[in-house]
């Protein structure tokens, strides 16, 4: 376990370390210790974005936050 942690970035074995991991198996959201505002609502949101493309692969578009549509136009396009 030890190899993977430094490749995952969690240097820190006194805090918790979280991670959205895709239907790929890529990290798109990584977060320690206590979540700011900020950080909680960028996991909401990309949350939102997989579980949106999730519904669509499986051919049941589901509404999820109008903010989540814009965020995926702007991860699709990276």
């Amino acid at each position: 376990m030890e190899y993977v942690r430094d490749m995952l970035g969690m240097t820190n074995n006194k805090v918790g370390y979280v991670y959205l991991i895709d239907e790929n198996l890529k990290i798109r959201w990584g977060g320690c210790a206590d979540a700011t505002p900020e950080e909680v609502a960028a996991l909401q949101v990309c949350t939102g974005v997989l579980l949106n493309r999730l519904e669509k692969a499986k051919g049941k578009p589901k509404n999820v936050e109008k903010s989540s549509e814009s965020t995926d136009k702007t991860i699709s396009s990276k």
